[in-house]
């Protein structure tokens, strides 16, 4: 049973990305990835390492390594798509769709950091993907399917 699931995996579990974990968790087979060793669950990322990545959603601070860290997460786990969740600067989404083969989604997070679980489902949370992206249409719907099992309102 554990080939046929795809996962998702939350880069960086810091206040944007714990809630976003914590949430996508109730419906789907997630786990969480983090440079602090102490917030990884290795056991459960032993069990579920030959599961394929369908969505690695990235929730690290924008830094001027950002589109290296990304890039490494994204070889690293192989994922059918990417989402960044982080707040990062213009043109980044489009240099990172020019730089990997795979769709790229951008969809920042509104809320407060001390209650962002509940806000997370409070707002609505808006996406853009680049015209040229390719898959782009099963990207739209697997992102907008997952968020929504989330009880995660989207809009294009």
């Amino acid at each position: 049973m554990n080939s046929i699931l795809k996962k998702n995996i939350v880069a960086g579990l810091g206040e944007i990305g714990l809630p976003i974990f914590k949430l996508l968790s109730k419906n789907s087979l997630t786990i969480g990835y983090d440079i602090n060793q102490k917030l990884i669950e290795k056991k459960k990322i032993e069990k579920y390492e030959k599961n394929s990545t369908l969505m690695l959603h990235i929730c690290i601070p924008f830094t001027s390594k950002f589109l290296i860290n990304v890039k490494k997460l994204e070889r690293k786990f192989k994922p059918e798509v990417l989402v960044i969740h982080s707040t990062i600067s213009p043109t980044t989404t489009s240099t990172l769709q020019t730089k990997l083969k795979i769709p790229v989604i951008y969809s920042a997070t509104r809320g407060i950091h001390k209650r962002m679980q509940y806000d997370l489902k409070r707002y609505t949370k808006f996406f853009a993907i680049s015209s040229n992206a390719p898959k782009k249409q099963f990207a739209i719907k697997e992102f907008k399917k997952i968020m929504q099992a989330s009880g995660v309102k989207t809009k294009q």
